[in-house]
């Protein structure tokens, strides 16, 4: 059984740009977080090919009979493959980060004062009207 898809559309004005500048600063931190961890997850791949390469020559050596020597070597080539995956997402994440802190400073810098005219006038969002809501 699935999970419930969880809704991102807000019906009312919950969120103000407060929430959208702070928000952008933390997803930033993140997104930078998870690409230090496929940087790590690459190089635990890289460790492990290591491994499974020696505990394939050694099955080489001793001459084992079977499959195993096969499904060592698809080990070592799938292991290649997540560190390949690891390393582009590790690549491509600061991008990404970079692109959201640069949203959230346009935001502060593009509607923060208006934001903080409507606070200053003891307001949480702009007055409510009915051109508002066509």
């Amino acid at each position: 059984m699935t999970a419930p898809v969880k809704r991102t559309q807000y019906t009312d004005s919950d969120l103000t740009v407060y929430d959208v500048i702070e928000s952008d600063a933390d997803m930033a931190q993140e997104i930078l977080a998870g690409a230090d961890h496929a940087r790590l997850a690459a190089e635990k791949c890289e460790a492990m090919s290591d491994r499974l390469e020696a505990l394939y020559s050694k099955i080489l050596d001793l001459k084992v009979p079977g499959l195993l020597a096969g499904m060592v070597v698809r080990l070592i080539e799938k292991a290649e493959t997540v560190k390949n995956r690891a390393e582009a997402v590790a690549e491509t994440l600061p991008r990404a980060s970079e692109a959201i802190a640069a949203a959230g400073q346009k935001a502060a810098a593009e509607d923060k004062h208006v934001a903080d005219a409507v606070k200053d006038a003891g307001h949480v969002a702009p007055a409510k009207r009915e051109y508002h809501e066509e």
